[in-house]
């Protein structure tokens, strides 16, 4: 291993500290370290794009930016947990350097997680893309009246509801924003899509889970008022009655080290409680 990317985010303070260490830890080793906030990936891609491997200093949104950035080099993503959640990320600060030893040393695994991607299409023309790692979310604004949406798996069945919006998630998201709007929890390392839609106004609107091989289109129907597309939170992009997105999985997937120290069900039942009885 040559090059080590960090990709810090400025959000925490002792962020700043663990990158230096990890840094000058690589310099040592005379391996070449290259340290990025995340909000500069995008300005700084000549520096990162030919790193061996990306660290992420921050929570599951560093992890996230960094995805978009790393699927399509295929570049491996350590994630270290400095937020609030940490779901994605595989290790805490404390064992940074001891990690970072032995993904160098070839003693961890690589995982690989697939990725949604969400076109907009008006008037028959593509006019938005974007990817994630997580979800493609339709949602309306605060102030807008419950949308219309009209919803087609593959060449299938199409379903009609009224809703605030609908979530399409990978395996990965279904414990993100989807899981909060009622939808399942999905092994990451599962080949399919979970759709959602966002406070239906119908008790028959149950999320459905679709193989990653389909395409869901769906089309938009509003009154008027704020609606948006966006991708992990993020590329963010302004949709209009008529519009039509269509999620399909991403042509490249996101690869993540793991340790196999702990399990996904593992993380389900730290975080979220999965499996606790609670007494009143």
């Amino acid at each position: 291993m040559n090059h080590v990317a960090i990709v810090a985010s400025r959000s925490r303070p002792s962020v700043a500290e663990h990158a230096r260490n990890a840094a000058q830890w690589l310099h040592e080793r005379s391996i070449a370290a290259t340290v990025v906030a995340t909000n500069e990936l995008d300005a700084r891609s000549d520096d990162v794009r030919e790193a061996d491997l990306i660290v992420t200093l921050g929570g599951d949104g560093t992890i996230l930016a960094a995805s978009r950035f790393a699927a399509p080099f295929g570049i491996p993503i350590l994630g270290i947990h400095m937020g609030r959640f940490g779901f994605i990320a595989e290790a805490h600060p404390d064992v940074l350097i001891e990690r970072l030893a032995d993904a160098i040393a070839g003693k961890a695994d690589v995982e690989e997680r697939t990725m949604v991607q969400g076109e907009v299409r008006r008037s028959g023309e593509a006019v938005h893309r974007a990817f994630g790692l997580n979800d493609i979310v339709i949602s309306k604004g605060a102030m807008t009246r419950m949308l219309h949406l009209t919803i087609q798996f593959g060449d299938g069945p199409v379903m009609d509801c009224v809703a605030d919006g609908v979530i399409v998630a990978t395996p990965t998201g279904s414990t993100a924003y989807a899981l909060s709007a009622g939808g399942p929890i999905m092994d990451p390392t599962i080949r399919a899509l979970l759709v959602v839609a966002i406070c239906p106004h119908t008790l028959a609107a149950r999320p459905v889970v679709v193989p990653d091989t389909q395409t869901v289109a769906v089309q938009v129907g509003t009154d008027g008022g704020e609606v948006k597309f966006s991708a992990d939170s993020a590329s963010v992009f302004g949709l209009q009655a008529g519009d039509e997105v269509h999620v399909r999985k991403y042509e490249h997937s996101v690869r993540l080290v793991t340790f196999g120290g702990g399990t996904f069900y593992d993380k389900v039942h730290d975080r979220l409680l999965w499996g606790e009885r609670v007494n009143a």
